[in-house]
This record gives structure tokens, sequence and C-alpha cells, in this order.
């Protein structure tokens, strides 16, 4: 019969690597929680008991304060630092997930937790059990033997190394029972051990392998010839043996310890399910072991390895769906039905089912509608298999007086996508009034990407969990679209989409008014849906044959500038390769690679930012080379090849999709493709703009603001001399040129406009002497006199960065000046941060009220110009927004005005 495994938990040990190896800002809940340990340590828990042969025993101990060991030397751990409030506070979380899995916790006054593993581990032969330990602490190896290993975390990132005495030996020289003799020797820093003084690692290694133990050197000191190395064992006898008392683990400990209760079977699924709730920890609800896709009866037990309940009545439909009672839309009697509830509703949430996520040529398959909470309708009308189904022309027809109503408000998550694929199958919906995946981003917008879809939203607002997609479609190459899943299946799916989008409004309405963001998101957000959804649909028209000429002249640079590389590397080689490259630079050229950073494979890196730093001292010429390569290779491929392939074969243009929630300054953002991110800076690059063109009989009419975000930073800061700039309607760059040098407007030089330019920028944004030094050729000390210089003729923009980092840490949050906030959670306490952390905060902090006042500004714009077009009957539409420049298509006659 097959020994049995206990394993035990290191708990403090675990917690304290999970706090580290996760970052607190990814990590943290949108009230500002941080999970960080708590998330690594659950979903360790979750990895061992969901494992192919998962452990028979589970259980953790904890620390719980002073020991024996503070008793026989005062200043045992004393060099330690104070945990960190936020890792204390996530210990207590810790513990609640524990008790929710039913993993016994296992603590002891006077004794560490290592005493505690290391009694059990003793213990553990006598019930017929191997023991794995899994810790961060290396002392624990010295409890290594037959029956018991050791589990350390390993040399790369995710990996872990299991010890037994072998490995033991082959890592330390000597066995797991001489690890106490030897930190007796050298010590250990980490633990204010204080060994032998003047014997270091090297030293104990060297007499533990000549001797064994620290008894058989003390008894053979005499014989020891090394004068220093006796001369220090003698001295240190005491320090010596007291380091012995302190490194040893108790294994005979007074812990009461139950190996049945530790046996890993049962645990309650809604103790789980609502502590990761708080936690916002969805992701790991479909990991749960045994989890069935249901939520069980109140108090129903599961086993951690039961098979998963049966899902539901419907063949395919999981029962984890929430409380939505779903109505099918088959007939006329029953699209009458819902017309008439739609018409007398209050609010009407809405959803599509389709065959594709490109909203500009996704098919439609079935609409979901809400009008009450707890309740769904689901019209089937592109499924292919052979139920029953009412044409869309019909159903559209039908449902236009309600959707289109202008009484009735209309939500919708993520609404501009369904929006578009409504009005492209004939129905323009309006008035578009509330997007609850926008309502959530406003008020919670830093780290709430990942936790944005409606399924994250539902868990973590309503404690629903909802069916995942995939549960439907499946994955890989057996995916399905949603017109091959049976109605049957389908319609629960979709009716909870609007059910639980109708329920997130009343959870969200409140959120917004008490984060001060209701007046942003109901007159600057909600309306530039509409615009962002007419730009979306007019798309931008692209000229292919300028684009297939350029591609042909850049593949030619692309040859010569490779066989010129050749040539300096003296061969050909793979450039595309970093491994490769990085042998030639580093190994064949003998480049300098002091200091240079690595990547995991060992190699040096290759990035844009290291070859640039090369460039000085690169005397072949071939960073220079491959530098120029690689912008030519990124704009084939990027934008001259694929463009052409992104047209969409009904409209004949490229439809960008504009992102309304992916930055916390409230910019919007562009992507598939991004077209807001066509390279300017070089020639080449700005030539790929000239593929834009307007349609035949129309022009295209670029606007954009002057200096937008200096103008905001001079209103908020209200310094005088940088306003008195702008009133005077002088060249910005220029007159902080004359007035940091010193010299006359007419003075200034273009090289001087340009670096004032770059200052001007750099320095609101936390440019410090360094990078200023390194940017301008400047010595450290000049850029140093430079930015003083710079802030005593504009002294209040410094009183402006000083005041936004103090709110940054006092309130916790900055804002705009139309109150969109960003929130730094991970600043609760300053003993986490590290000095770059806080510098990355602070530069975040400073950058977000003035670039996030400038984007408010552009989309006040952008509803405003709308309207205007409108109000106007001009067939001139917005095509674009790159940051602060709009790019309309007008007919020639509509140019002027």
């Amino acid at each position: 019969m097959a020994e049995k495994k206990l394993v035990l938990i290191d708990g403090h040990a675990l917690a304290y690597r999970m706090f580290h190896a996760l970052k607190v800002e990814h990590f943290s809940t949108r009230l500002g929680e941080p999970t960080n340990a708590t998330f690594g340590f659950t979903r360790t828990l979750i990895d061992l008991i969901t494992a192919k042969q998962p452990p028979d025993y589970l259980a953790v101990a904890f620390d719980v304060g002073g020991t024996f060991r503070d008793a026989l030397f005062a200043g045992y751990k004393g060099t330690r630092d104070k945990m960190p409030d936020e890792l204390a506070y996530q210990i207590g979380r810790i513990h609640q997930v524990l008790e929710a899995f039913n993993i016994p916790v296992i603590e002891m006054d006077g004794y560490e937790a290592d005493d505690l593993l290391g009694t059990i581990a003793r213990r553990a032969p006598e019930w017929g059990v191997h023991t794995l330990i899994i810790t961060g602490d290396r002392d624990l190896l010295q409890l290594v033997n037959d029956h018991t290993s050791v589990q350390l975390p390993g040399k790369s990132r995710g990996e872990a190394e299991v010890y037994n005495a072998d490995a033991v030996y082959a890592r330390f020289g000597f066995g797991p029972a001489q690890i106490v003799d030897y930190k007796a020797i050298a010590g250990d820093p980490s633990d204010n051990i204080p060994g032998v003084p003047g014997i270091g690692n090297k030293g104990a290694t060297t007499l533990l392998q000549q001797y064994g133990t620290l008894d058989d050197i003390y008894a053979n000191l005499e014989g020891i010839t090394a004068k220093r190395q006796k001369a220090a064992l003698d001295a240190g006898r005491e320090s010596a043996y007291l380091s012995y008392q302190l490194a040893r683990i108790v294994t005979d400990a007074p812990v009461v310890f139950d190996l049945e209760s530790c046996r890993t079977h049962d645990y309650n699924r809604e103790d789980v399910v609502r502590i990761f709730q708080e936690l916002e920890f969805r992701s790991l609800i479909g990991q749960l072991p045994g989890a069935p896709e249901a939520a069980p009866e109140a108090g129903q037990q599961l086993s951690f390895f039961d098979a998963p309940a049966p899902a539901s009545d419907i063949p395919g439909v999981p029962a984890s769906q929430p409380s939505t009672l779903t109505h099918i839309v088959r007939t006329q009697e029953d699209l009458e039905t819902l017309a008439q509830a739609l018409e007398a509703a209050p609010r009407i949430a809405f959803d599509t089912e389709t065959t594709s996520t490109d909203q500009m040529q996704a098919e439609l398959v079935g609409i979901s509608l809400a009008v009450s909470a707890g309740e769904g309708y689901y019209i089937p009308v592109g499924h292919t298999d052979s139920g029953e189904q009412l044409p869309l022309g019909q159903v559209i027809a039908r449902l236009r007086p309600a959707l289109s109503n202008p009484a009735i408000p209309k939500a919708g998550h993520n609404i501009k996508y369904d929006a578009i694929v409504m009005a492209r199958h004939g129905l323009e919906v309006s008035p578009l009034s509330f997007d609850t995946m926008v309502a959530a981003w406003l008020v919670q917008p830093a780290g709430s990407q990942g936790k944005l879809g409606l399924k994250a939203q539902a868990f973590m607002r309503c404690g629903v969990e909802m069916t995942e997609i995939s549960e439907l479609l499946g994955r890989g190459k057996k995916q399905i679209t949603m017109d091959q899943v049976p109605v049957e299946q389908a319609a629960p799916y979709a009716a909870a989409d609007a059910d639980m989008t109708l329920r997130l409004v009343e959870k969200l309405t409140p959120d917004l008014a008490s984060g001060g963001v209701e007046r942003l998101f109901n007159e600057v957000e909600m309306p530039l849906v509409p615009v962002l959804i007419a730009m979306e649909r007019a798309g931008v028209l692209v000229d292919t044959a300028f684009l297939q000429s350029m591609s042909g002249e850049i593949s030619a640079t692309l040859e010569s500038l490779t066989q010129r590389i050749y040539e300096i590397a003296g061969q050909p080689f793979n450039l595309n390769s970093t491994q490769q490259l990085s042998d030639i630079l580093f190994g064949k050229l003998q480049l300098p690679a002091a200091g240079l950073r690595k990547t995991q494979s060992g190699f040096y890196s290759t990035a844009a930012d290291v070859l640039d730093g090369l460039l000085e001292v690169d005397t072949t010429g071939i960073i220079e080379a491959i530098l120029e390569y690689r912008e030519f290779e990124k704009l084939r491929s990027t934008y001259l090849d694929a463009l052409p392939r992104l047209i969409n074969p009904e409209t004949g243009r490229i439809h960008t999709s504009f992102n309304q929630t992916g930055a916390s300054s409230g910019r919007l953002s562009s992507s598939d493709p991004n077209l807001q991110n066509i390279p300017i800076r070089t020639e080449q690059g700005r030539r790929v703009r000239f593929a834009f063109v307007a349609a035949p009989g129309h022009r295209l009419v670029g606007a954009d603001y002057s200096q937008v975000e200096l103008r905001v930073l001079a209103h908020i800061c209200k310094d005088e001399g940088l306003q008195r700039a702008f009133h005077d309607n002088q060249d910005i760059h220029a007159s902080t040129a004359a007035a940091v040098y010193g010299i006359p407007l007419n003075a200034v030089t273009s090289e001087q406009r340009s670096f004032a330019k770059r200052v001007n920028f750099g320095l609101i944004y936390g440019m410090g002497a360094f990078r200023l030094a390194r940017d301008s050729n400047m010595t450290r000390t000049e850029a140093e006199e430079f930015i003083k210089t710079y802030f005593g003729r504009f002294p209040r923009i410094q009183a402006y960065l000083d005041a936004t980092k103090r709110q940054m840490v006092e309130a916790g949050y900055v804002e705009t000046l139309l109150g969109r906030r960003r929130y730094f959670p991970q600043l609760d306490s300053a003993s986490r941060q590290t000095e770059r952390e806080r510098r990355d905060a602070e530069r975040a902090a400073i950058n977000m009220p003035i670039q996030g006042t400038a984007a408010d500004i552009m989309k006040i714009a952008m509803n405003n110009l709308y309207r205007a077009l409108i109000a106007r009957g001009l067939q001139a539409r917005i095509l674009l927004q790159v940051h602060d420049e709009l790019l309309l298509e007008a007919p020639d006659a509509e140019v002027d005005e």
C-alpha cells in the first residue's frame, strides 16, 4: 500500500513570498484592500488540492509571537523589518480562506511554526505518512530524512525544488542533520543568529566536511592547524552553542495534532464563494476543487475530490446561471407580449449574441432583454438548429418603438458593441443611458483591468456566478460560434446577461454619486458613446496602392540594411532572433555589456532602450543599423502590409475600435487596428499618414488643440509666467527657453526651443537630473542647475508637483478638474514601497490631473462637435481621435464651414 502524504505549509513563509512576488497594485479590490499575498496563497492551496496526486492530509502552521528563543537571546530576529501593514492585514484574510476550506491552522504560544512543523514531521512515520513541508525558509532543510522532504522556491519564477537528503548534500556539501551545526558556526544574518565571528560560510562548510558536527569540531579543536580559525572557534565557543540552540528546530513541542482532522475532505462552497466575493477572486472560482458549476444548496458540503454535480435539467447548460427566469421568444404572440412589456418599462437592458467579436462584421444570432430584476427574454434570430425562430425583420420592426423611444433609458454592458450590431441590422437603439462597464471603470479606474467584464462585476457586486461563454462555445480547435449553440442552451446564458446588467445599474448608480463622478458619467462619458459609435461605423479609407508601393520601397531598404548588418557582423544570422543578435553584439563584436540586464534565458537584452544606450560606444555602426532596421520592419509589418488586410469587405474601409475604459486618465485608446500610434517622429513614419485618404468629393480635415496639457498645467498651478506666455499668444517652448536661458525671445535658437520642449513635458512628468543629463548631453551638475533655474522661473509648477504628491499620500487619490479620480491603494503602507515604486506612483499622480483634464476637454469637444454637425445638417463626420487631435471627413462644399 502506497505511503500516504501529509503536506504542511509554513504559513508566514508562503505569505511573505507571495506578498513580494505579486505586486500589490495589481492585486487589490476596488475599495483598495490589498490582496496580493492572499491571492497567491489561495492559488497555491487550490493547486495543491486539485493536483493529479493531491495530498491525503493538509495543514498550515503560523507563528503567533515571542518564543523561548527570545528569552535565550534578546537580539534574535532583531535585524528583521517589521511586517508590512499590508501583509499583516492579509494574514487575517488567509486565516479566513483556510477556515472556509476546512484546512486546519496550527499555532502555539512560545513556539515558532518551524517547531510545530518539525514536531509533526517527526511523529508522522508512526502514522504511516510521508511529510512534505512547503516553505521559503532553508532552516527547515534540517528536518529532511527518509520520511520528510522540503519544498523551496526554485531559481526561476514559478518553479519549486523538492529536497531529499541527497539533494541537500548536493547543494551544501553536507547532510540535513548538519544544517544546525552549519548555522551554529556561520550564523544567519536573516535571523540575527551570531554564529562564530571570523568564520564565514566557506570556513563552516570545510570544518563540517572534515569533522562532522559542532561537538566534534570542539572535541578536535587542538588539532586545527589554522591559527586564526582555531582562535576564532575558541573565542566563539559560547556564541556557537547559543547559535545552535537558536537554529535547532524543536521536534518535541507539546502540540496537540489530530491527523484525521487534516484530511483533505469537505468544504462549504458558500463560505468559500463568500470570501472570494469579498476579495474579488472571481478568476479562482472556476478552479475550486470538485466545484460544480452550480452553487449548492445552503449548507451543502462538497468533497474536494467529488465529481462535478449535474449541471442542469437542460443538456449543456451549467446550473451556475443566476436565478434569472428565462423566456424564449419564438412566436408572434411571445413577441407581442415582450413588446408590450418593453413599452411599459421604466428602463430596458439589452444585449446581443453574435458570431464574432468584430462589431462591424458580426452576424446577429439573438437579442436578450430585461425590464425587471430576475427575469430575462431571449429572441433567437440566427441559430442554425431547426428550432422555431422569428424572422429578423419582423423582430426588429416590433422592437423598434420601445428601443428607440427617447423616454425609455437603455442600459448595456459595453453598450457600444451591442448598439453597433443592432444598428447594422436595422435598429438604432436610443437613448443609450447607462453603460455598466463604463460606470464600473469610472468608480474605480485604477486596477480595474480584468475586472470590468459583466461576469466579474456580477460576482463582485452581486455575488452571482455566471456561466462563462467558453462553457457554451468550448475552447481551441473545437470552439464553435454562438449560432451553432442550441437555443435551449443559449437562452439562459443570454437572458442572464441582460438581467445582470439591469441589476448592476442599481448597484452602480449610488457608487457613481458617492465617488463624485456621477456628473462626469452623465454629461461626458455616456454622451460620448453615440459619438464613438458613429466614428467606428464610419471607418477610414486607405489608399492600398500607396501602401503596396511604400511596402516595396521599405522592403528594398530592409534588404540593404540586412546586408550591411551582415557585413559588420561578419556572418549572416536571424536578425529577429534576440538570442542570435545578443551573441553577435556581446560575443563576437564584444560590445560593452557591463551593467546590462539579462533575459530569463540568460542572454543580454537587446531591447530598444539597451541598444539606445550603446549608440555612443559602438564604433562599428551596427547598433544604428539595427535600430533603423527595426523601425522600417515595424512600419512594414504593422502598417504597410497589415492595413490592407483589415479593410472591411462590406464598407471598403478600416474600422478601429475606441476603448473608453482603457486608461485611468480617461484617455481613449484605439485597437484592431491601433490608429493612434502611427509613428510621426521619422519621415517614413509620417509618410504612412498619406495612406489615409478621403472619399471622392471629400477632404480630410484635421483639428488639434495647441499645447493643451501645458495650458491645463498653467490653469491648475496658476503660474504667472506660464499663463502670461499663453495670454500673449507666445510660442510656449520658445518662451520657456528665453526664461530659463535669460535671453530675449527673438534670440532663442531652434535647438534651445527643442530642448525647452522636452523639458516642459519631461519635468512636469517627473524627469530628474539624471534623465535630463542623458537626453541633453549636459553633465549631471549642469542638469541639476538647469532644473533649479527652471523651477525658479516657474515657481508655481514646483508647488503644484509638491501639492499633488501630498494629496496622493494623504487622500489616496488625485483628480481632474471634472472630478475624475485615480486612486493609489498601494500607498496605504509606506513600509511596502520601494523607492522606485514610490517614484512611479508620484509620476502617475502628477501626470493624471493634467492628462486626464485634457482628455475630458477633448471628450467634451467631441460631444459638442458631433451635436453641432447634426444640428447644422452637415454631412461631415468625425473619423478618428488621436489624443489632442480630431480627423474629420467632409464633402468639398463643407470644408470651409
